[in-house]
């Protein structure tokens, strides 16, 4: 039992990770991930899973970004927690420095008195012990100010040598975090020109179209078996047919066959495509479970939803999913982040409708 608890508890230590290890953990997956793709390109493999190594960087290089951004802004929140402490010890020590001005300007303008002429000019011994206990206590009291001082401007120093430190961790991230931009916007650049290397080749686009047909009966038979039928309260925007888009934009391709002459075939929407800026929040479009929240071959990141009574919902080529298996999720939840993930050459969200299994035309339960 004992052996079992430790076990566990050496299992849990091993997945907390500091801010410090998920950078760089994430710098060597990116690594890694890099080199695979290198490799890919002098290898014959599927369009499709190409397609989804890129992503995989894309997204690699996306959560590094706001790994390096969160910790820019934690690093900022540090350097003014130290500014104002600065600010206070500068205070605290004028304050000191004052005090002592004071007393030294008194002494100069009186000069000082030794404890031989204050014992004479004393009314009696009672009055003479007590002035030179008044002067040991002003003594004293000149000393704490001056100790004061001293470990004020200690101080002082440390947070200013502490506040150089965060300024040049600042501009590490900042210097990273630019690279890292400018190293994303090539893995998209690359991905583009490689779909639009798809399209201009007829061979290639009848293999991409090929493969994507195997993809969507591999999501048929997924989107199958999560089917539940019994009514939940997720059931009910179906029934009633109230669902909002999952995000506002324009709809860029619409449910059913779609021909392209071009080649010569012939392909199914099984959703709707809606045309949104990279980074645009998704939302839920009704009560219910998250089933599926992973990267699926063709559609990129993707996150199915189920609602009841048969229905599910399924939203895809994602940047990002903020929801994980067995997630409850309330009608509006934001659930992810539109990106470019998949076979698509746009930002764009693709978002389908199934009951028990079968697509349906999303436009049916939408209310307008």
């Amino acid at each position: 039992m004992a052996i079992c608890f430790l076990l566990l508890m050496t299992l849990i230590s091993a997945e907390v990770k500091s801010p410090e290890e998920r950078l760089q953990i994430l710098r060597a997956q990116l690594k890694e991930q890099k080199e695979k793709i290198a490799e890919l390109k002098f290898e014959k493999t599927d369009i499709l899973k190409n397609i989804q190594e890129l992503d995989k960087e894309i997204s690699l290089n996306t959560e590094l970004i706001n790994v390096l951004k969160r910790k820019k802004e934690i690093t900022n929140e540090e350097k003014k927690n130290i500014e104002l402490l600065m600010n206070e010890i500068h205070y605290r020590l004028q304050e000191k420095r004052e005090i002592l001005g004071n007393r030294i300007k008194e002494i100069y303008i009186h000069g000082p008195l030794h404890p031989i002429e204050v014992i004479l000019l004393s009314y009696s011994f009672s009055d003479a012990l007590k002035r030179v206990k008044f002067l040991t206590i002003i003594a004293d009291q000149d000393k704490r100010v001056l100790d004061e001082i001293e470990r004020l401007e200690e101080r002082l120093q440390l947070q200013n040598e502490r506040i150089e430190r965060k300024a040049e961790i600042l501009d590490e991230i900042l210097y990273e975090v630019k690279d890292q931009e400018i190293a994303l916007a090539k893995t998209k650049k690359e991905k583009n020109e490689y779909l639009n290397e798809i399209e201009g080749e007829s061979k290639k686009a009848v293999a991409m179209s090929k493969e994507m047909e195997k993809a969507m009966e591999d999501l048929e038979k997924l989107i199958k078996s999560l089917s539940k039928q019994e009514i939940t309260p997720g059931s009910r925007y179906f029934a009633e047919k109230i669902l909002k888009l999952p995000v506002d934009g324009m709809v860029s391709g619409y449910f059913g066959k779609k021909r392209e002459e071009k080649y010569g075939t012939e392909t199914i929407n099984r959703g709707i495509d809606i045309e949104v800026p990279w980074g645009t929040n998704v939302e839920a479009v009704a009560p219910g479970k998250v089933v599926y929240s992973d990267n699926f071959l063709g559609y990129g990141k993707l996150i199915l939803i189920q609602h009841g009574d048969g229905f599910i919902t399924l939203y895809s080529h994602l940047a990002s999913a903020s929801v994980e298996n067995g997630t409850e999720v309330e009608a509006g939840d934001f659930i992810g982040q539109v990106g470019q993930t998949g076979s698509v050459k746009k930002p764009s969200l693709h978002f389908e409708i199934r009951k028990n299994g079968k697509a349906v035309n999303p436009f049916n339960y939408i209310k307008l």
